[in-house]
């Protein structure tokens, strides 16, 4: 993988369905650097599509499945660690603990495995994960781990609960997987997913412009919708549908983050106040030259879904 370059290849169809039918949701988006191991991943100009078929946002074009290999393979775990839970992990928690105790819970892509590590006491914790610093750091801390090439048909284990927490976004095709983990999951199993919120309003203005889908390895984002779409083709009930916002967030970080992109869409907008007020303070009027909407992570951009397998379809 040379420096400062990334393959990027189009999305010919809906990550999630297969369907060829969408509608724009903005224009195009400029592109932006990553860099992970000293190397820089060049994610070139894109678009972000609505699925017409499942509601399912993704973006287009993309980094090319070797890239992206690549970039999971060398970026260390630590990007995604923290000394506490966020709020959706607490949510997924309290679903999980609703479980009698010895119950099996399979978390994928479950990174240094920090969010079930303290559930190892009462029930059968297990992981997968690509990373193979991250899946030594998860077994230490108590998961079983499975090889992600080891969930097909053979595996005997059957889960009563299976979690995505921040990992659908990744998916390149998102129903596939889920289709092979429920093949591993007891009859009435619980399928959690926790990931970003594609109807969420901030979202809505112009999704490539959020900063949700300014982040390399997000290729796709969640909708209501698409939770229907997902709950039919799988054969699973819905179980309830939680937004909420990422991060714990004091009030000065939520003033901060609120005030940069009120600043940036009247600028963008060419509003009268950014052309007469706005224009005049001179801290404020740098938002006129910024390429892209700045990062907005103050509003309910993430969603639960809690999912349950039907008995009698299983």
């Amino acid at each position: 993988m040379p420096d400062s370059v990334g393959e990027n290849v189009a999305v010919p169809s809906c990550p999630g369905c297969d369907s060829a039918e969408f509608k724009s949701t903005g224009p195009e988006a400029p592109g932006f650097f990553t860099e992970v191991a000293g190397r820089k991943l060049h994610q070139a100009r894109y678009f972000v599509r609505e699925c017409l078929n499942c509601g399912l946002l993704y973006r287009t074009p993309t980094l090319s499945d070797d890239t992206l290999a690549d970039y999971y393979a060398l970026v260390s775990f630590q990007k995604w660690e923290a000394s506490h839970y966020h709020p959706i992990e607490r949510v997924v928690l309290s679903v999980l603990k609703s479980l009698p105790p010895g119950s099996r819970i399979l978390d994928y892509g479950c990174s240094s495995g920090r969010l079930l590590s303290n559930l190892c006491h009462d029930y059968e914790c297990y992981g997968s994960e690509v990373n193979s610093v991250a899946a030594r750091e998860a077994s230490i801390r108590g998961l079983r781990m499975i090889e992600p090439g080891d969930l097909g048909s053979t595996l005997s284990v059957k889960f009563d609960a299976i979690v995505l927490v921040d990992v659908f976004e990744h998916l390149r095709k998102p129903l596939v997987r889920l289709r092979q983990l429920m093949q591993h999951a007891s009859a009435a199993a619980l399928l959690v997913i926790a990931t970003g919120n594609g109807d969420a309003t901030a979202c809505r203005r112009d999704p490539a412009q959020f900063w949700y889908f300014r982040t390399l390895e997000h290729l796709c984002m969640f909708t209501e919708r698409h939770a229907r779409h997902l709950a039919a083709a799988l054969g699973l009930s819905s179980e309830g549908l939680t937004k909420m916002c990422h991060y714990d967030l004091s009030a000065r970080e939520k003033v901060v983050l609120w005030l940069h992109d009120f600043v940036y869409w009247q600028f963008r907008r060419r509003t009268f106040l950014a052309r007469t007020l706005l224009s005049l303070l001179p801290k404020i009027r740098r938002a006129r030259i910024w390429t892209s909407a700045p990062t907005y992570t103050c509003t309910r951009d993430h969603v639960v879904a809690v999912f349950r397998g039907q008995e009698d379809q299983r």
